[in-house]
């Protein structure tokens, strides 16, 4: 099921009341703000072998913000501040869940970092890649501190995949900064049709986020037959 834009004008109605208990920003509140800075924003780097990528555990989660002190990047589909990570040097499957947090509505209303994730080699090659239409809506949990965001998982099998890195972005598209098409764009077809079916009726993108990445363990299949 995509993220539509009944449910997503739900999730704005949820972020409102929710305003007063969310953790303060590092960046500006207002989305014309952040992409007045976005704008002013360049590259740091030539390619992601220099980038500085943050451990991530091999179970728990690990917490990050994007914001205006991150490094931007050229990626194919254009330029966009990121979060880099190195995966946990584990020999089990896992499952990496990456969830992107929708920011306090204010008089101009919400906004989110939409998370497109890309998975590197140890050549920093990309090996695997989500785009937009991969994204849930993942509402707040039961719990004290739940928040809704929008959220991709991946699987990851250390015995068959040749992982190693993590890049969190958003395509350049979403922030009104499209690029023109080239071999090798990381906006797929599937995710540029998304863009044309909910143009400006989404909520809105914002080049700054908070994020959650969850490592947890692949569970065994139920009823799976072990062999001597």
């Amino acid at each position: 099921m995509r993220v539509s834009i009944l449910l997503l004008s739900s999730v704005v109605s949820a972020v409102i009341s929710g305003c007063a208990t969310a953790p303060p920003q590092s960046y500006p509140a207002k989305p014309e703000a952040r992409l007045a800075v976005y704008a002013r924003t360049k590259a740091c780097c030539d390619d992601p072998s220099s980038f500085s990528y943050l451990p991530l555990p091999e179970r728990g989660f690990a917490d990050a913000v994007v914001n205006v002190s991150s490094p931007a990047f050229e990626f194919h589909s254009g330029l966009s501040p990121f979060a880099a990570f190195e995966l946990p040097k584990v020999s089990t499957p896992y499952r990496m869940r990456v969830k992107s947090f929708f920011s306090p509505a204010h008089d101009d209303g919400a906004s989110i970092f939409y998370p497109i994730v890309a998975l590197l080699d140890d050549t920093f090659i990309v090996l695997r890649m989500s785009g937009l239409e991969n994204l849930r809506l993942e509402p707040a949990l039961a719990t004290a501190g739940g928040e809704t965001g929008l959220a991709v998982t991946m699987p990851v099998d250390p015995a068959t995949d040749s992982a190693r890195y993590l890049i969190v972005f958003t395509p350049a598209a979403m922030l009104g900064a499209a690029p023109g098409r080239r071999e090798g764009d990381l906006l797929t077809p599937a995710s540029l049709a998304w863009l044309e079916r909910h143009g400006d009726a989404a909520v809105p993108a914002s080049p700054y986020g908070r994020l959650r990445i969850t490592i947890a363990p692949e569970q065994p299949v139920a009823g799976a037959v072990r062999t001597p």
